[in-house]
């Protein structure tokens, strides 16, 4: 008789026989099934399993692309002193979930091209975990169809453009008023003190456009118009001549929707027209840099600002503000468009820490959109899944003589 055969008979005749034949094999498949399942734990642990872009269980690599030189080289770099002061103060203390914050930061020089090959660099070379606080309008607008291709958010984009709030992006977030909302202040203000006559000199580009837009808006509810525009390049080439077509006018208040040097130069080119009238400015004219151009002759001048006062004691983000500035000696920068970059890290910090430990962008935008209050220091923001742009603050300032700050 042949063994083989009768032992595969007698198997088929005791099932138990059958059972003891693959036992063996059974437990030797359970075995590898608890290694695999020890490996998967141990690499969930350390991060491994499936890490992020950008991140690591050490640090999370963020970039920006600011304008640290060109025509608003000003306001880029004191949003730039603003943000770092914050980010490192955050690393000092141990990051986030142990992971420390990476900043790449590149200048682009308010040149709507270099930003966007600047952003190609930091999500195609940098492999950056997000954008945060990149500044302009048609800077960031360029980006846009980056973010989407590669799904990076981009937080606390500094602009107020109307246009970027109109239609909801799934990968963009600011934490600042729009112009509208600082342009509709400042006719407010005008109408109750019964100015009617105004004068609009803007930016030509989208910033700016859209700053003459608003205005006319918020006229038009109130039934009135501007009675003169003017158009000036950001390079400010062409100032006196629209310093001149609004000055034939004789407006009561001049609006102006511009920054950097194209407001620098409009102002001082009205002044010498002698024709007295208001000035009013967007908070991203930057406060600092008109005192220290005009001096003195800065008084009177009013700003609309997005952002709580950097030299008020009210709220607690404004009081660390000022004292991590001069531990860090940046007291020279200190003014709002540093308190600004310090904010959109603040919130950025925030909003990591709401996203948990167990980092990637699709739980980083999801936390934002369910951070109904997002409280900074007293400073509130509020967003929501349709809701992407987390304030409608503004305020009123004038400069007064000697370059302090009176909040109307």
């Amino acid at each position: 008789m042949n063994l083989s055969k009768s032992k595969f008979a007698n198997s088929l005749s005791d099932p138990r026989s059958w059972l003891q034949l693959r036992l063996p094999d059974v437990q030797a498949t359970l075995q590898t099934v608890q290694v695999l399942a020890a490996l998967c734990v141990a690499l969930l642990g350390t991060g491994l399993a499936r890490a992020e872009t950008g991140v690591t269980a050490q640090t999370v690599l963020i970039g920006q692309s600011v304008s640290l030189t060109g025509p608003l080289a000003e306001i880029g770099n004191d949003f730039s002193e603003g943000f770092k002061a914050y980010i490192d103060e955050v690393n000092r203390r141990g990051g986030v979930f142990g992971r420390r914050l990476k900043l790449v930061q590149m200048d682009d020089g308010y040149v709507p091209q270099r930003s966007l090959a600047n952003t190609e660099k930091l999500i195609g070379e940098d492999k950056v975990f997000a954008l945060v606080g990149n500044l302009g309008t048609a800077n960031v607008t360029g980006v846009l169809p980056l973010l989407e291709q590669h799904r990076v958010p981009l937080f606390a984009a500094f602009t107020g453009a109307d246009s970027l709030r109109r239609t909801p992006n799934r990968y963009l977030f600011t934490v600042m008023a729009s112009y509208g909302s600082e342009t509709e202040k400042m006719v407010q203000h005008l109408s109750t003190i019964g100015i009617k006559s105004i004068a609009v000199a803007y930016q030509n580009n989208t910033f700016g456009q859209e700053g003459l837009a608003g205005v006319q808006a918020a006229m038009k509810d109130r039934q009135i118009a501007p009675i003169a525009s003017a158009a000036i390049e950001t390079d400010a080439r062409d100032v006196a001549v629209a310093a001149q077509t609004i000055a034939r006018a004789r407006p009561q208040a001049v609006i102006l929707t511009m920054a950097g040097k194209a407001t620098i130069e409009f102002i001082r080119e009205f002044k010498k027209t002698g024709v007295t009238a208001q000035l009013l400015v967007l908070s991203v004219a930057d406060t600092n840099l008109l005192v220290k151009q005009f001096g003195k002759d800065a008084a009177g001048i009013l700003v609309t600002q997005t952002m709580p006062a950097p030299f008020s004691d009210k709220l607690g983000v404004s009081r660390e503000f000022r004292q991590l500035m001069r531990s860090a000696g940046k007291d020279k920068h200190v003014g709002y468009a540093s308190m600004t970059g310090f904010v959109s890290a603040k919130a950025f910090v925030e909003a990591l820490r709401l996203t948990g430990p167990d980092l990637t962008r699709e739980r980083f935008m999801s936390a934002i959109e369910s951070a109904k209050n997002m409280d900074i220091g007293g400073y509130v923001l509020r967003f929501g899944p349709e809701k992407h742009h987390g304030s409608t603050y503004v305020e009123t300032t004038m400069i007064k003589p000697g370059g302090t700050l009176f909040v109307y």
